[in-house]
């Protein structure tokens, strides 16, 4: 009768002690890394908090040697995002009770998470729909004039509204007085500010975006814009002009490609001497051959018999002209990329 007794508590027991087995035994979350992603950016998508940075960290110490560089491809653990199982209790099952009455909409508090993109315990890049490169990141991309020529521009900053003259930075959200060197565009434009920099040999001029503006006012050749984006020190005597055609839309992601078209790097925009993750350079192609915002190049080694043995680094396509194109390094091993070095399309733009 004793052994009887105890083989219906085993039988009670033993399911409810395997199911809670099996739970702790589910592999917590993972994410793979794409193009441009830190842990700031991770933690902040996951937990709502950037500075929990290091819990994706110390999770994944055994993959990530510096916490500053994440590579695209990389499967990261991400903890912490379900309940962990710290008792079992095993009970006869509740009385089936009527469902409570659901909630026209569900009211969120700021410890809210989308659970909708954690399918099987993983999340996937795919499952989350961002734009592969903003539109101020375009606006923002510094760009090659050709030798020999000017930027296109409409007119010219010739100072603040404020008129103080003491003053010589013009922060967002300031008014400013514009003349043109034409008919002035509708009241309402959208307006790039920018200003010619230093040149590169044989490569043309570095045009580097300041600001942005949304002209308020317009008339007999002058107008007054408000400043809505400074991307550098916006400054009296900067060139105004239209800002790059954008069209990228959440969703639309680079595909990879065979035996891509390949491309050279004629400069950088910056001076420093080591190019590092978000430095920008130059490409030798541009609308002309195709290149489209959002394509990736990468720099590749090669074997004796002519494989490719590594990928070195990697370059994403954040603004275009119609002979060059400008790009920011994305990912690297080593310090390898500088003027003249040949890169190879991997993903493009559909």
């Amino acid at each position: 009768m004793v052994r009887s007794a105890a083989a219906i508590v085993a039988i009670l027991i033993l399911p409810g002690f395997a199911a809670a087995q099996q739970v702790e035994r589910t592999p917590p979350p993972t994410h793979e890394v794409v193009a441009g992603e830190t842990l700031w950016d991770l933690a902040r998508r996951f937990y709502g908090n950037p500075w929990a940075w290091r819990r994706i960290y110390e999770a994944n110490q055994d993959r990530i040697r510096d916490p500053d560089l994440i590579l695209p491809g990389q499967v990261l653990t991400i903890p912490d995002l379900r309940g962990e199982v710290t008792a079992v209790s095993v009970q006869g099952p509740p009385a089936a009770q009527p469902a409570p009455p659901q909630a026209a909409e569900e009211e969120r508090t700021i410890f809210y998470r989308d659970t909708s993109l954690v399918r099987g315990g993983v999340v996937r890049a795919e499952e989350v729909r961002y734009v592969a490169v903003p539109r101020d990141l375009t606006w923002a991309a510094p760009w090659l004039v050709p030798p020999g020529q000017q930027p296109e521009r409409v007119g010219t900053i010739t100072g603040s509204v404020a008129g103080d003259a003491s003053r010589r930075t013009i922060r967002e959200y300031d008014r400013v007085r514009v003349t043109f060197d034409g008919p002035p565009p509708a009241v309402g434009a959208h307006l790039l500010i920018f200003r010619v920099g230093r040149s590169l040999e044989e490569a043309g001029s570095v045009a580097l975006p300041t600001g942005a503006l949304t002209l308020s006012d317009a008339s007999d050749g002058t107008g007054v814009g408000v400043v809505t984006a400074e991307y550098d020190r916006v400054r009296e005597g900067d060139y105004v002009g239209s800002p790059p055609e954008y069209h990228l839309e959440a969703g639309q992601y680079a595909q990879p490609v065979v035996d891509g078209e390949r491309a050279m790097i004629l400069g950088f925009a910056g001076t420093e001497v080591i190019h590092n993750i978000g430095s920008v350079a130059f490409l030798d192609v541009g609308t002309r051959g195709g290149v489209a915002i959002g394509d990736e190049y990468e720099v590749r080694s090669f074997g004796p018999s002519g494989g490719v043995m590594k990928v070195e680094g990697r370059l994403q396509v954040v603004g275009v002209h119609p002979a060059s194109s400008t790009a920011r390094i994305v990912a690297m091993d080593d310090p390898v990329f500088r003027p003249g070095l040949v890169v190879y399309l991997s993903r493009k733009m559909r």
